[in-house]
């Protein structure tokens, strides 16, 4: 006879996650003396953990809560849209999406009229990457103009593109080699120049650095 699985108290949440989980960010073999919270529901900017504590969610879910948790207007919008049609990829033309990227392409600056779709902020960083590699292939037939040019301590995702613009050693040094063409400038960062200069006496040695470097490298 085949078992049914039982709901499984909240107490148990711990040992499963320890067993199933693999969470971003984090060094598994000292999970063991993380003492993870279990959070449970949260409204607004608060919220709640399995024991009833309340916090104030300062990350905004860190990746993607910008507007609050539990939101009503944006739950019946979900509702009614995932009735009507939960998805449908752009091979074809999906209303909500069109009317998104219409709305998007009037808030933007200048002639900035399209909008590509994508899951992730690194998903995002590597797609623009892509676009700006075979931009310079089209653009500029037989150059192989490939190289960019980002800052160190910048963070573009954990995608292999977007790591490889990515300016921290920490993040990088586990998956390298990474993928070739990327540089990178110090950051403006007046307060602890990476220069050693102090603004305006500097005369914008950071935004010079750029320029050297196409100029080392060849436009």
């Amino acid at each position: 006879m085949r078992e049914t699985k039982q709901k499984v108290p909240s107490h148990d949440y711990h040992d499963i996650d320890e067993s199933h989980v693999w969470h971003p960010l984090f060094q598994h073999q000292l999970l063991e003396q993380t003492d993870l919270m279990v959070m449970k529901e949260a409204h607004g900017t608060t919220i709640t953990d399995s024991e009833g504590r309340e916090y104030l969610d300062a990350f905004s879910g860190l990746w993607n809560v910008n507007v609050g948790y539990g939101r009503q207007e944006i739950a019946d919008a979900v509702y009614e849209q995932i009735q009507r049609l939960p998805y449908y990829p752009h091979s074809q033309i999906n209303i909500p999406a069109t009317l998104l990227a219409e709305r998007l392409a009037e808030l933007l600056p200048g002639d900035l009229n399209h909008v590509f779709f994508c899951n992730s902020g690194s998903e995002a960083s590597e797609t623009a990457l892509k676009i700006a590699r075979q931009y310079g292939r089209q653009k500029y037939p037989g150059e192989n103009r490939y190289k960019i040019i980002a800052r160190y301590r910048g963070y573009h995702g954990f995608t292999f593109g977007a790591l490889s613009a990515t300016g921290q050693a920490l993040r990088r040094k586990s998956f390298e080699p990474l993928v070739p063409g990327f540089l990178h400038v110090h950051p403006p960062y007046c307060y602890r120049c990476s220069l050693g200069s102090s603004y305006p006496q500097c005369q914008l040695a950071c935004a010079a650095e750029i320029e050297q470097v196409i100029e080392y490298e060849g436009a």
